[in-house]
């Protein structure tokens, strides 16, 4: 299966990229009517586990509303679009209850299991959609 170059622009790169570019180019944009504006990337670039698992259940979601029709067809990736939901909804609830402690800091082990469902949500609703549409 070669990439679907189109779906990977408008369904990853963009809502990802997006956020960061704009806040990019206004925060360069605001500096030049305000000198003494220092930009501070690493709130500019601050992308919480949480937007990346709830990203990952909105690309998950559709595809699975795609596949649902033909989901006898497609039983073993369907299977683990399904699989891989109800993990990214378990991990999304262990990240509210987590946030209940005032004291709560995401570590480098919460962005990585983050990252790996939305890794894994991007691949399996790629397959999906490509396999839907016969790409």
């Amino acid at each position: 299966m070669k990439p679907n170059w189109p779906w990977l622009v408008w369904q990853v790169v963009v809502p990802l990229g997006g956020p960061v570019v704009l806040s990019w180019l206004i925060m360069l944009t605001w500096q030049t009517g305000n000198p003494d504006f220092v930009p501070q990337w690493r709130i500019a670039l601050d992308i919480t586990p949480w937007a990346l698992v709830f990203y990952a259940l909105a690309l998950m979601g559709t595809a699975l509303n795609e596949l649902w029709p033909q989901i006898s067809t497609h039983a073993r990736l369907g299977s683990l679009l399904i699989v891989t939901t109800v993990y990214a909804h378990t991990y999304a609830a262990l990240l509210i209850i987590w946030r209940h402690n005032r004291t709560f800091i995401p570590n480098r082990t919460v962005y990585i299991v983050a990252a790996f469902v939305l890794l894994l949500a991007i691949v399996l609703s790629h397959t999906a959609t490509s396999r839907i549409r016969g790409n």
